[in-house]
């Protein structure tokens, strides 16, 4: 049985509600975690990423993890995307934003001045972390999921007795970005929030943390 077609796409989440800001507190260096130190880590990089430029990784089991422009917009910075690293046969996809929380406001994903944030403040949001499923199927039933718990009223008994299941299944990894060095410039715009000119920064990333998507729904029927 098909969810209802009154179920908008992911990325509409991202349009409709009034942004607001993420605070992270920074780490003391001496709290952070390195591979010797915690087991559950399946791989560990560091990278820097230059202004306009996208930052590519292979992470294993056939994914990538980037640092990606938005088109048009390629001077506000970054945001964090998971992919296969073969697009399927239908078109590109991307695994974290179905994942990641919160999804009506700036989230760990973005490392870039927007929703009001500065490059400064952009930057002192450290470490990040964020979650992503794994395979096309899983995106799009986790998409799924999503839809069903931020449109609950379009959904039938029957239909929410399936998906809270369902989402109980999809098994999700984990990853977090620490930013270690920064350099900042001025921008061209009127309001002058500054430019992420360049970033050094290093990644841990766990495909088996012992998250799934009902985790992260519930934060959403139950936020902190």
């Amino acid at each position: 049985m098909k969810l209802a077609a009154a179920f908008l796409p992911i990325w509409f989440l991202f349009l409709v509600f009034p942004p607001s800001a993420v605070r992270h507190q920074p780490v003391p260096a001496q709290e952070k975690r390195s591979r010797a130190e915690t087991e559950k880590i399946d791989f560990h990089f560091t990278g820097e990423a230059t202004l306009g430029k996208v930052f590519e990784q292979n992470i294993g089991h056939d994914l990538v993890f980037r640092l990606t422009t938005t088109p048009g917009y390629a001077d506000i910075g970054w945001k964090v995307e998971i992919a296969p690293k073969t697009d399927p046969p239908d078109g590109p996809i991307e695994f974290s934003a179905v994942a990641t929380p919160p999804y009506r406001m700036y989230n760990p994903r973005y490392l870039e001045t927007s929703y009001g944030n500065t490059a400064k403040q952009a930057v002192a949001m450290t470490p990040r972390v964020f979650y992503f499923v794994q395979s096309v199927d899983d995106e799009h039933r986790a998409e799924e999921c999503l839809n069903a718990a931020m449109y609950p009223t379009n959904v039938s008994d029957e239909e929410k007795v399936r998906v809270v299941q369902e989402q109980k299944e999809i098994r999700l990894g984990k990853g977090e970005l620490r930013i270690l060095k920064s350099k900042i410039g001025r921008s061209k715009a009127l309001t002058d929030t500054g430019t992420i000119n360049w970033v050094r920064f290093e990644v841990d990333i766990e495909f088996s943390p012992g998250m799934t998507m009902g985790d992260i729904l519930a934060t959403i029927a139950h936020p902190q």
